[in-house]
């Protein structure tokens, strides 16, 4: 365990001091001290297409691949079960197999090992689970309804999906030679799933654990409305591909035997396109101000958030895996501190008290991966994620007890450059919030402005140079550049670059720094920009960005956060405040009822949610905040309202009567 004292001021000038103030990760990051993953004792049998009817009649299609001895014939059991429910198709994953673990796989990593890692990691997110079967589990994996080789059609995260699951539950327990107990695991759609079925089961389900890899939290708020900005660069790396034509080539991979079945399957998922909830008539509604560009019954639906008291009072312990360049950042953490705190009887919407005692049955494992490479470390050696998923299945499905559950920091972060960060609770108790005030001289300070009158001016541009090569776009094209850079071994070059830069003649936006760190200095969790600006028209828009500054002048970016002005409203039940009143967690609903207007020449308030951050700045390096408007190609903003945002300017006041700060999250490691 790792434990630290910090301060809650910026360090005065000074020489600075050395950057070992925090352990460095490893592959064995996460992991029980002593424990090891058990060899390989079972080879792999498998059921392809196992048909599960719903109530309704639709067949939903699993493989089951189970465990087998040296003859070939099933192992001698009882096993425990673990279960991904995917909507991108059980047969892709079997694709996808043969050019990574089987197939023309071990024969090409020598050869070309980057390539051969990247299709491995493809492999796992798709919900590939032999690594466990030949541990002594028997794995199942589901097509979700209207996705697959499963009939039906499909809207995204339909409630209809967690009926159906509760018959697949039940249906899965009377699988032959198994325990009849459950662990669900599964990457991005596939661990909201888990989430979302675990939160409708009854008391003593036979689920017994889950292991959901970037689930986020609100899928409307985390992935697709950013405040105001609509998230085209997520919908553009999933609209193509995964949405519009894996469901048609899945039923031709996995049914062409059966040409029949294939045909009916083929036809639901075509149909599914052009329903009212299909994924193309909703962006079309959205795009033409429609119901979906808002948070409503819909969306809150489809919201983890929702269901986190009913999993903590099932008691099914949890491991969540973030990633700070996740385009879910801010949701998982926010799930890990709603389940802690639903554990303990509090509000499950609100931050973990800092004298909280957490339960090493809910647990959170962050670190500097993108969205579908979880544990796989940009500056230093990867996380053995399968190890950890195993340690965690063993403890709750097979009553190992290995330790990986007695711990009293049950957040474990890892920043970029490989530093270990320990904490009890989120947001984080050893970094306490302070204030960072914008001041002449473009300075950050905690010193309050004692000006009367100062602003600074920034105008409204939809783009943000113009580029695709920046860190905001890195994170939200669900990380493909960083896919294919590592393919050819290279950290994608993008991710170093804020959104925001100025741009002589062209682009002027303000940045404001903080004095040099002359010590190791924790930024740990979610962040406000509080603004007091004054817009001349009757419309804005804001996008912050947060980079570290080395001495050199490297710029390094962390995190952003965008907020469109008459989307300002705060959730005051969901909104996360610091001890001294300040927002620190905005929570804005989004809905089309909480709009409010923007009145030019008034003075407004407006709260930004710039997503979490865990890093460590090096003696030497400074924080430094950008503030932008736009954000094309990653953002764009309601369409009817660009006629009022172009020619917008804003004055963001920085004077002793409306003082614009940070609320972050910051502190200096006095000791170890």
């Amino acid at each position: 365990m790792l434990t630290m004292a910090f301060s809650v001021v910026l360090p005065a000038s000074a020489a600075p001091a050395p950057d070992n103030a925090f352990p460095k990760a490893n592959a064995r990051t996460g992991l029980p001290e002593g424990w090891n993953p058990g060899p390989e004792l079972y080879g792999v049998g498998e059921h392809k297409n196992v048909e599960i009817p719903m109530a309704d009649g639709v067949i939903l299609r699993a493989d089951v691949r189970y465990p087998t001895d040296s003859s070939g014939a099933p192992a001698a059991g009882p096993f425990p079960i673990v279960m991904t429910q995917t909507a991108y198709g059980k047969d892709s994953a079997g694709f996808l197999r043969l050019l990574s673990y089987d197939g023309i796989g071990p024969a090409l990593q020598n050869a070309l090992p980057s390539v051969i890692d990247v299709a491995k990691q493809l492999t796992d997110a798709a919900g590939y689970g032999d690594y466990f079967v030949r541990r002594g589990y028997i794995s199942v994996i589901v097509d979700i309804r209207g996705t697959g080789s499963s009939n039906g059609n499909w809207s995204i995260l339909q409630p209809q999906e967690r009926e159906d699951f509760k018959r697949v539950v039940q249906w899965a327990t009377a699988l032959p030679n198994s325990t009849g107990e459950i662990g669900l695991w599964g990457l991005s759609y596939l661990g909201m799933s888990e989430l979302l079925t675990a939160g409708v089961m009854e008391p003593g389900s036979p689920i017994k654990a889950l292991f959901p890899l970037m689930p986020g939290n609100h899928m409307f708020q985390d992935l697709l409305d950013h405040d105001g900005f609509l998230n085209i660069a997520f919908l553009t790396s999933i609209l193509a591909f995964p949405i519009t034509a894996l469901p048609q080539i899945d039923p031709i991979l996995g049914l062409y035997r059966e040409p029949g079945k294939a045909l009916s399957v083929f036809v639901d998922h075509l149909l599914t396109h052009l329903r009212d909830d299909g994924t193309w008539p909703s962006i079309i509604n959205a795009l033409l101000d429609g119901d979906k560009l808002y948070d409503s019954p819909y969306w809150e639906s489809r919201a983890i958030d929702n269901v986190l008291e009913q999993i903590a009072a099932n008691d099914i312990p949890t491991y969540l895996i973030s990633g700070q360049y996740d385009l879910l950042q801010d949701g998982t953490p926010r799930t890990f501190a709603g389940l802690q705190n639903a554990y303990a009887g509090r509000p499950h919407d609100g931050p973990m008290p800092p004298d909280a005692s957490p339960s090493g049955r809910f647990q959170m494992l962050t670190g500097p991966w993108f969205h579908i490479q979880p544990g796989s470390q940009r500056n230093t050696d990867d996380i053995d994620m399968h190890a950890i998923q195993l340690a965690w299945f063993d403890r709750w499905l097979k009553n190992d007890h290995n330790g990986i559950d007695e711990t009293q920091t049950p957040l474990h972060a890892i920043d970029v450059n490989g530093n270990v960060i320990e904490s009890a609770t989120y947001p984080v108790r050893q970094a306490p919030t302070q204030r960072l005030y914008l001041q002449a001289g473009k300075r950050l300070s905690p010193d309050k402005p004692t000006d009367v009158t100062a602003s600074d001016r920034v105008d409204f541009t939809p783009i943000n140079a113009g580029t695709i090569c920046n860190a905001s776009y890195s994170r939200n094209f669900s990380g493909v550049f960083q896919l294919l850079t590592s393919m050819i071994g290279i950290d994608d070059p993008c991710a170093q670059f804020p959104a925001n830069p100025s741009v002589p003649g062209l682009l002027t936006n303000p940045t404001y720094t903080t004095d040099t760190f002359t010590e190791s200095t924790l930024l740990a969790g979610p962040i406000g920009a509080t603004l007091f600006a004054v817009s001349n028209k009757p419309a804005s828009a804001f996008n912050v960005t947060v980079q570290d500054i080395a001495p050199d002048g490297t710029v390094t970016a962390l995190t952003d956060g965008q907020l469109a002005g008459n989307y300002r409203a705060l959730d005051g039940n969901r909104t996360w405040r610091a001890p001294d009143g300040s927002v620190q967690g905005p929570f804005h609903p989004g809905t089309r009822d909480s709009l409010l207007p923007v009145i030019p020449g008034e003075s407004t308030e407006y709260t930004i949610k710039i997503r979490p951050a865990f890093h460590v700045f090096a003696p030497g390096h400074r924080l430094q905040i950008t503030i932008g408007t736009g954000d094309f190609p990653t953002h764009i903003l309601n369409p009817k309202d660009y006629p009022a945002l172009l020619g917008s300017s804003y004055d963001i006041h920085r004077d002793d009567t409306a003082a614009s700060f940070l609320t972050i999250p910051l502190a200096p490691a006095a000791s170890r």
